[in-house]
């Protein structure tokens, strides 16, 4: 249960002013306050002490594939089986850890890795962030992820199932929360990335009405992949409660999520890379441009944007250095990118990935994301000043002294500690 004394502090919101100490005792933070601390504590000499990163768009075991193997070939979460796409989830998991992320908030996966993961955690058998566990993304017979070789079915499914109907979405939602899945995924409109699909829709309104009210009847929440503006529109006014990607995002669209409190997730570093490629169809590029062009739109408005994209390695062999691979450090570099664009802050941009992203991993039933009395206990100990420069949290590498999970230090490369008498 360390004490931090003489921290710069990140509070999930802003930068406070001066040194600070704070107190963390059991799981959650005690204190937060002026002046040295009463006891043994770790003086952290000026370093900047934040809430532990988070994630909010992670595929827990997608690691060496091509999207191409999921749009007309083999199925997602095929590739391998499942016990090796579940050493991959735990592989990753390290991985954030060594990045500084102490959490993610699921996106889709297959096999129920990520419910599984949160039990093996929670027991102890291996380390690993605090997740929000997801399910298997939901679609239709027939979609843009139902493979064209329909006569090599499988048995059982991979990251896709494909449901048809209001009444089997309302038993395949709890199906999925009875395995321990707290978000639901559905594949609502094709799109990001030129997903070749020629119609606007995958799931009717019906269905996706029906997966919101049997998840929210279960306390699940429900997140789409949603790129085509009358489907996000659609989305929104239905109560689903996090956009994936919203390639077509308008104000008017903007100014409904902030009324409703629905978190976006633009993930913007992967179509960014396809159209840079030229993977991509005609409309993308634009598609990015507006995307650009709403973020700061949707921050003045009060919208929950969150960082998190595809990582994958769906990059690795073509890009040099591909910016989605999970490598340590590769989570990190979205906080750079989006403070390269015009009419946001760097505090702003720190916020989607901690205060922002530990409300949407507790569904706003606990406090995560922030340092303030009463908080979970998940904190960074960072040799800089991300608010500066926001590539550091790219370089955890040299830039990364110390990572706390639930109370207890997990990775610690702090190089001396003191004792501060409690009369300074």
């Amino acid at each position: 249960m360390p004490t931090f004394t003489n921290a710069r502090v990140f509070d999930g919101h802003r930068l406070l002013p001066g040194r600070k100490t704070v107190v963390v005792e059991g799981d959650r933070i005690a204190s937060v306050g002026d002046g040295p601390a009463a006891g043994e504590a770790i003086d952290l000499a000026g370093m900047t002490l934040l809430p532990g990163l988070i994630t909010c768009h992670f595929h827990t075991d997608f690691y060496k594939f091509t999207l191409a193997d999921g749009l007309a070939g083999e199925p997602l979460g095929k590739e391998l089986p499942p016990g090796v796409l579940m050493a991959i989830g735990v592989r990753n998991c390290g991985v954030l850890l060594d990045s500084g992320f102490t959490g993610f908030v699921g996106a889709a996966c297959g096999h129920d890795i990520d419910a599984q993961l949160k039990l093996a955690i929670a027991e102890g058998i291996v380390e690993g962030p605090r997740i929000r566990a997801c399910s298997v993304h939901i679609g239709t017979t027939g979609d843009v992820n139902d493979s064209r070789k329909w006569w090599r079915r499988f048995d059982s499914p991979g990251t896709d199932v494909f449901v048809d109907g209001p009444e089997d979405m309302r038993r395949m939602v709890r199906e999925f929360i009875r395995r321990g899945a707290e978000t639901i995924k559905i594949f609502t409109s094709s799109g990001h990335g030129g997903l070749p699909w020629p119609v606007p829709r995958n799931m009717d309104r019906d269905e996706i009405a029906a997966v919101v009210q049997a998840a929210h009847n279960r306390g699940a929440m429900v997140r789409a992949h949603v790129a085509t503006r009358e489907m996000i529109r659609e989305c929104v006014e239905l109560g689903v409660d996090i956009i994936d990607h919203g390639d077509e995002m308008d104000e008017e669209i903007v100014a409904m999520m902030a009324e409703r409190g629905t978190f976006w997730v633009p993930s913007l570093v992967y179509p960014s890379c396809m159209v840079a490629l030229g993977w991509a169809d005609a409309a993308l590029p634009g598609q990015i441009a507006n995307v650009k062009a709403m973020l700061p739109l949707a921050q003045k408005a009060g919208v929950r944007i969150l960082v998190g994209d595809d990582y994958s390695g769906v990059f690795r062999g073509v890009l040099e250095d591909d910016p989605l691979d999970h490598k340590v450090g590769d989570y990190g570099r979205e906080f750079g990118f989006y403070g390269a664009l015009p009419g946001l802050t760097a505090e702003e941009i720190l916020s989607w990935g901690t205060a922002n992203a530990g409300a949407a991993l507790t569904g706003g039933r606990d406090k995560l994301g922030v340092i303030e009395p009463g908080a979970l206990a998940d904190l960074v100990v960072f040799d800089g000043d991300p608010l500066a420069d926001l590539s550091l949290l790219a370089r955890p590498q040299e830039a990364l002294r110390m990572v706390v999970r639930d109370g207890k230090v997990v990775r610690d490369r702090t190089t001396y500690r003191q004792h501060a008498p409690a009369d300074g």
